[in-house]
């Protein structure tokens, strides 16, 4: 592998990074309640939120996809 392509490659998951971290942020102080109502307000606490984050900023396109799409909490 030459420089330019793993320097390219670095660059690439550090944007990559950088969307999920602020895709992470939005979904969990905004976007959680749209998706699980239990989530709504101060039903998650922090712990939780901390818990989570690494999942959500690793498959942020699931997730922007899920909060935009996704009309209302679904019924259980």
């Amino acid at each position: 592998m030459s420089e330019a392509a793993a320097e390219t490659l670095v660059l690439a998951l550090g944007i990559y990074a950088l969307i999920g971290v602020l895709v992470g942020l939005i979904y969990m102080f905004g976007g959680a309640g749209r998706i699980d109502p239990a989530a709504k307000g101060k039903g998650l606490p922090l712990r939780v939120r901390l818990l989570v984050f690494p999942g959500i900023a690793g498959l942020w396109p699931l997730m922007l996809t899920k909060l935009f799409t996704q009309k209302e909490p679904p019924v259980s």
